[in-house]
């Protein structure tokens, strides 16, 4: 068949092939896949629940013809997620539009014999295209999932149309907070050892911590406690804790060793859209985690889907994301529409430490 860029970007099956190549290879690492999982919700406001009974209450011991005593199941907090609407449209440049042309023209050139190679090359041309608009708006998750997870809140501000930054996304979650003072700088890890104790009770075991590098050098490493009085025997080697030769992995080995929670570096960065890369996780914060899933993606059906514009191609993607193209007097667009939010089940459960003050 004559291939056009028309029939090109209208063709499901080579869609398709650009769309799965970009799922398989996953250039752009996404982070918030390690702490939720895509779960549907039917309606654009549903029902969160903030808290749930992790401790069950211990049964009751009766006599032989006793009556039961009635139990009513302990309270669970609840409010109300609001689905955030996601999209972006991407003009291609005339350069990359004549530099499709001239694939495609190579393309019809060929023997039958040797299509297929050159439509391998039109599928790796455009493969950057969808790339942006396959994984923006999981990069937008990265960051509201990192800012929640380290500091407890998020927050996108539409600052294109609106000098003062309206809020178009606000979330707050009901972490525990522990602040330590100063004093704590120089016995640090004792001290955290003592809060994580105090916390069995009622949070259980904790699955790891997470911190930025710059927190762990700066308040593990460089606790005066780390490098000069810890040494611990694991099998038979014995680690002496010299400062400045202590990897991430060293760390938890110890820390595991002394009823810590093992440590997880994080060291992650998007690039925004004026083109700074932002880090994903904030430094001066470590947060403690029950298991690595603390909750779900919830996402919507687009409205589109329901009710497509006039002229567009539409093509399914993770999470009901919706890939259209279109062209106008303008030009030719790739554009996407998603409806997602995060919804961290459980986290009041969670732990975190704010470490501005012993770093003031």
């Amino acid at each position: 068949m004559m291939l056009t860029i028309d029939t090109l970007f209208n063709d499901p099956n080579i869609v398709s092939a650009v769309i799965n190549r970009v799922t398989q290879t996953r250039k752009d690492m996404i982070y918030w896949t390690q702490y939720l999982d895509f779960r549907r919700t039917t309606t654009r406001v549903f029902k969160d629940y903030i808290g749930t009974v992790t401790g069950v209450m211990a049964g009751s011991v009766n006599s032989r013809y006793g009556e039961k005593p009635i139990r009513e199941r302990r309270n669970i907090g609840s409010g109300y997620g609001e689905i955030a609407y996601l999209g972006d449209a991407y003009q291609m440049s005339i350069d990359r539009l004549s530099e499709l042309q001239d694939l495609i023209d190579k393309y019809n050139a060929a023997k039958t014999s040797d299509q297929t190679t050159a439509l391998n090359e039109i599928v790796s041309f455009i493969y950057d295209d969808y790339r942006q608009v396959l994984l923006a708006a999981h990069k937008r998750m990265d960051l509201v999932v990192g800012s929640l997870l380290m500091t407890g809140s998020a927050e996108v501000k539409n600052k294109d149309n609106n000098p003062d930054g309206t809020d178009l996304l606000k979330i707050d979650l009901p972490l525990k907070f522990i602040t330590p003072e100063a004093a704590t700088k120089n016995v640090f890890i004792t001290y955290l050892q003592a809060q994580i104790n105090a916390l069995a009770a009622d949070y259980g075991a904790f699955s790891k911590m997470i911190m930025t590098r710059s927190t762990f050098i700066k308040n593990i490493v460089g606790s005066s406690e780390f490098g000069d009085k810890f040494k611990m025997t694991l099998g038979s080697n014995q680690f002496y804790m010299a400062g400045g030769l202590i990897t991430s992995q060293m760390a938890s080995e110890v820390f595991t060793g002394i009823g810590l929670p093992a440590i997880e570096i994080k060291n992650d960065y998007v690039k925004d859209q004026t083109g700074v890369n932002k880090a994903v996780y904030a430094d001066d914060r470590i947060t403690l985690l029950p298991q690595d899933k603390i909750g779900y993606m919830r996402f919507h059906t687009p409205y589109e889907a329901t009710d497509p514009i006039q002229g567009r191609t539409y093509t399914g993607a993770d999470g009901n994301m919706l890939i259209s193209q279109y062209r106008d007097k303008n030009g030719r667009y790739l554009e996407y529409a998603a409806e997602w939010i995060p919804q961290i089940s459980n986290p009041t459960q969670i732990v975190n430490f704010d470490l501005s003050a012993l770093n003031a």
